[in-house]
């Protein structure tokens, strides 16, 4: 059973429209409906969702004529008018009991990257941002995703004769 008093008294509730769901940290099944997860077959390269199976290394349309600056990325849903709440609630509206949750669905989305990931990057936030939002939120969502991998706290990277990055742990 597991459940506390806690759990009793406030009950779990949609992340998403904040219906009252059976578990914690879930969407309920109208928001889950909606929401546009990525699943392959995918671009090899970018993600991007295909309506066909290209192989090991297909590549979408827009990889295959120019190569991306990186080497692979994957996305958890499309950012859409159904995601657009959920993203910005965790951005602007201090919702980061939503980042087990979210790191929980990037690690799946991730599954075929991350092992060969030699270290993880947070993206850094301009101070002025920092200071209104409080938090980094994408620091907090590579710290709960980088568990058993090098984060590196602070990337600098710049093309001069090659690409050159300094980083401290």
């Amino acid at each position: 059973m597991g459940t506390t008093l806690l759990d009793l008294v406030l009950l779990p509730k949609c992340l998403r429209c904040g219906v009252i769901v059976d578990s914690p940290d879930t969407l309920c099944l109208s928001c889950w409906r909606e929401f546009n997860f990525t699943t392959p077959p995918w671009c090899n390269a970018c993600g991007l969702v295909l309506e066909f199976d290209p192989g090991a290394d297909g590549l979408c349309a827009s990889c295959a004529r120019q190569q991306p600056v990186f080497e692979r990325a994957r996305s958890v849903f499309a950012y859409d008018k159904h995601s657009r709440a959920l993203v910005l609630s965790f951005k602007n509206r201090d919702r980061t009991d939503n980042v087990p949750t979210f790191a929980g669905w990037m690690m799946r989305a991730g599954a075929d990257l991350l092992p060969d990931a030699d270290l993880m990057a947070r993206v850094p936030l301009h101070w002025s941002r920092l200071y209104w939002r409080r938090y980094n939120q994408l620091a907090l969502l590579a710290l709960a995703v980088a568990r058993g991998q090098v984060l590196v706290s602070f990337l600098i990277c710049w093309h001069a004769a090659g690409a050159h990055c300094h980083w401290d742990i």
